[in-house]
């Protein structure tokens, strides 16, 4: 199937204040082409079924004027950004596919019965790993401290009594994602292509 024939009836995922986010594609190994948004999921698959990306991202933030250039032009227009989880195979300890999808599971608890959070949309990439993007109004507002304090909740080690002992919290996540709130992230619906397959990135479970 032709990447432009996938996009006509693609389930194209429409983030919270779709208008409001950023978007970003990538094709042929080229550099990632950003700073665009669009009116509605419409407008988008139009541009979609044109171009035929082979990656398609979007931001975890929401800006009134989301295709601001350049990005510190976007920042002073910042309303908001979702919390935003990675958990790619490659960079795990036991790197295998079950084992990132062991340790998405185990996020996905903690998140809701540890932390408290309930809008939670978890998907798989379509290649290495899963995302868990938190909607929960809490935490629209945090920056780069506070979200880093959140990685660190699920770093490896933990002290106590002055000693560095094994968190029972530890996942191994991409504390770049979660904490830089500027970064653009795979859209579901969207295929992930690469030069020997195509997957789509897909919707495990929503808010």
């Amino acid at each position: 199937m032709r990447t432009s024939d996938y996009y006509m009836k693609a389930p194209l995922y429409e983030p919270p204040d779709f208008v409001n986010r950023e978007f970003g594609f990538r094709k042929n190994g080229e550099k990632m082409v950003r700073h665009k948004a669009f009116s509605s999921v419409q407008k988008l698959r139009t541009f979609l079924i044109e171009t035929s990306p082979d990656h398609v991202y979007f931001s975890s933030s929401k800006y009134a004027v989301p295709a601001a250039y350049p990005m510190e032009d976007k920042k002073k227009s910042w309303i908001g950004s979702d919390l935003v989880f990675d958990i790619d195979y490659d960079h795990l300890k036991r790197p295998t596919l079950r084992e990132a999808k062991k340790q998405s599971e185990k996020l996905m608890l903690i998140l809701k019965d540890n932390l408290g959070f309930r809008k939670l949309l978890y998907v798989d990439s379509g290649s290495r790993g899963f995302h868990v993007h938190v909607h929960d109004e809490c935490v629209q507002k945090l920056g780069n401290p506070e979200r880093r304090e959140i990685a660190d909740f699920f770093g490896h080690y933990k002290t106590k009594c002055g000693r560095n002992i094994i968190n029972p919290n530890w996942v191994e996540i991409d504390t770049v994602v979660t904490t830089d709130f500027t970064r653009l992230i795979r859209l579901p619906g969207s295929l992930n292509i690469k030069p020997d397959s195509a997957r789509p990135c897909a919707i495990i479970s929503g808010p």
